[in-house]
């Protein structure tokens, strides 16, 4: 008989997993209630002009559909220039390969090395990917018909679709999301109310629940390079003046350092009295009000009122909110860290687009993934099981762990769509008598499905997948759909797909995670080298948020690693040394500023000292995978 005991850290895996699905944050349900209205508007032009693709309309634009109404302009003009070179590159390419099965096979696979090439090494990205897995079905479906006209007419109507999808992100986009300062103002509200709540728990003498407790620690992980990226993008609009940005950017920087002082409070033995999380708890609430009202902060005054170490730190850190924090300010000795626009525009392609070979490498196992199922496809004859062909682009990764990693999300995904599917058919479908009432079930599902893509980015994916699947399903045909078959065949479809990525994976040059985990460990342990004690505490604060988020990266590359073949990861005691590090160096994080940097305290454990058995005692911080 199982021990109940022995479930206990399956259950804590399920209930954190939960959490992140459902945590409730600022500005989620508005941007989930503005993926589902806009897939519902996209899905009615198609059922009236009977574009064809529909059912991968909702899949484009959920993917690409971004909280921020710059982000979405510049997404839409990306995807507008590059799906217009695409579609005439396709008219030539069928028009010379047609009624030869072998010659567009050709032509097929080497546009998809081209989208998987672009996709690693490009600015373009998840873009490559839409366009790859887009492309191919159509290739595939255009090998049926005999008749250069329909080809021809089917290419321009496809060219339309991608007209309207790109119109969709950047005028809807533009009218209906918000600014980039408006969602930089609600991230800095949601850290201050987050430390506001476990700070009022310790002040009245309760334990902080580990929710809150997960929340801050991943909050802490994020850093503010994700915050000053919102205000690069907001100096982008030209609407905000330099003044009102470099107040955000103080806001920003500040409330990340509170954030990071309430992770060390979160243990009922922390350095901090009730009386002192109290007052705390109530000056961070007056402070997000005052960021409500009137988009920050005045008049905060130079007032000290807490006793101890760690609560005059924070107290310090919110008298400094109604303070500018310049760009020119905002940077460290040893390299930028501003959060404007860069002066010069990135280039299209990245850095080591062209020396290093990882990526000719990951092409060609995404192209042989396609290849075979595309032959897998045609030799079964089966037209229900095309996701296959889908799976092989959605899930190519550079790295073994990140490929596993996605196929479980596909797998949980696509189950739990494909049950809404059914469910929608067996039990909705014949009480339907208009198109608003499937309207209506098709807008719930996809707000599901956008809610979860919408929270945290180890579970996103899982909310596209609901909102793809399920479309692929009820979406099959311009008419509802009544056969119980439709999802099934996608979810053998998919499985077909999984299974093929996962052997090409495996095969051919399989790459670990582990080196993306070395080299970010490599980088934390020279940032915590670093002597600071000469640097302000501006540039000390915006250092301990570059360790946190590289320690947060490579932790998060850590356990991607984990469910890679035991032959491709190191061993268990090593990963337990590399975890100990992680920890030690996040811990540390926060010594980085405030008195104890300044009074020379702060010790810094180093990755060599844990690598050749210096720190054996304190193994057991490395904690279970």
């Amino acid at each position: 008989m199982v021990r109940p005991v022995m479930l206990k850290p399956y259950y804590d895996a399920f209930m954190r997993l939960w959490w992140l699905a459902v945590r409730p944050t600022r500005g989620r349900t508005a941007l989930a209630l503005r993926t589902a209205i806009v897939c519902m508007v996209l899905v009615i032009i198609g059922e009236i002009w009977q574009l064809p693709m529909l059912t991968l309309l909702t899949l484009t634009l959920g993917a690409l559909w971004q909280g921020n109404r710059v982000a979405n302009m510049k997404i839409s003009i990306m995807y507008v220039i590059f799906f217009s070179g695409v579609v005439a590159v396709l008219y030539v390419g069928v028009a010379t390969t047609i009624n030869n099965f072998l010659a567009t096979l050709i032509f097929n696979l080497i546009l998809s090395f081209i989208f998987f090439y672009l996709s690693t090494t490009s600015i373009l990205g998840m873009i490559s990917v839409i366009g790859g897995l887009i492309l191919s079905y159509m290739l595939v479906a255009l090998d049926s018909v005999q008749s250069g006209d329909s080809i021809a007419r089917l290419i321009l109507s496809a060219w339309r679709v991608f007209l309207i999808i790109g119109g969709m992100l950047a005028f809807v986009g533009s009218c209906f999301s918000p600014s980039p300062e408006h969602v930089l103002t609600d991230q800095i509200i949601e850290r201050l109310r987050l430390s506001a709540k476990c700070l009022g728990r310790r002040g009245e003498g309760r334990a902080i629940p580990q929710a809150w407790q997960d929340a801050v620690m991943d909050t802490v992980g994020e850093g503010v390079s994700g915050m000053f990226g919102m205000l690069g993008a907001a100096a982008m609009e030209q609407r905000w003046s330099a003044e009102d940005l470099s107040y955000l950017r103080r806001a920003a920087l500040n409330s990340f350092g509170v954030l990071q002082f309430v992770e060390r409070c979160l243990k009922p033995n922390a350095p901090i009295s009730e009386e002192d999380s109290a007052y705390l708890a109530q000056r961070l609430r007056e402070v997000a009000d005052c960021f409500e009202e009137n988009s920050r902060p005045t008049e905060m005054g130079t007032f000290q009122v807490c006793s101890g170490e760690v609560a005059q730190e924070m107290e310090r850190l919110l008298n400094r909110m109604d303070q500018p924090l310049t760009a020119e300010e905002a940077q460290l000795p040893s390299g930028p860290l501003s959060g404007v626009a860069p002066k010069k525009k990135p280039a299209f392609f990245l850095p080591g687009a062209f020396t290093d070979p990882e990526h000719v490498r990951f092409a060609v196992k995404g192209t042989v993934s396609v290849c075979i199922a595309i032959i897998t496809y045609k030799m079964l004859n089966w037209p229900g099981v095309h996701t296959c062909i889908i799976t092989c682009f959605i899930v190519s990764l550079p790295t073994m762990g990140a490929v596993l990693d996605k196929q479980r999300l596909r797998i949980v995904g696509a189950l739990m769509g494909c049950c809404m599917a059914m469910g929608t058919i067996i039990w909705l479908m014949p009480h339907m008598t208009d198109v608003a009432e499937i309207m209506l079930v098709i807008g719930v599902v996809i707000f599901i499905g956008a809610w979860v893509k919408a929270g945290d980015q180890r579970i996103s994916y899982l909310g596209l997948q609901i909102i793809v699947t399920f479309t692929l399903s009820d979406l099959a045909k311009y008419a509802p759909t009544t056969d119980l078959t439709v999802p099934r065949d996608r979810i053998i479809g998919i499985l077909i797909g999984l299974a093929i990525t996962y052997v090409v994976h495996t095969l051919f040059w399989p790459h670990s995670a582990m080196g993306g985990v070395m080299q970010k460990l490599k980088a934390l342990d020279g940032m915590l080298a670093q002597d600071v004690t000469g640097w302000n505490h501006d540039q000390r604060l915006l250092q301990a948020a570059r360790v946190q988020e590289t320690a947060s990266g490579a932790m998060s590359q850590l356990r991607q690693a984990m469910i890679e073949p035991v032959s491709m990861r190191p061993t268990q005691h090593r990963m337990r040394q590399y975890v100990l590090f992680l920890r030690r160096a996040a811990a540390n994080a926060g010594s980085l500023f405030g008195d104890v940097a300044e009074s020379h305290q702060k010790k810094v454990i180093r990755l060599g000292q844990i690598l050749k058995g210096e720190e054996m005692a304190s193994l057991k911080e490395g904690g279970s995978f």
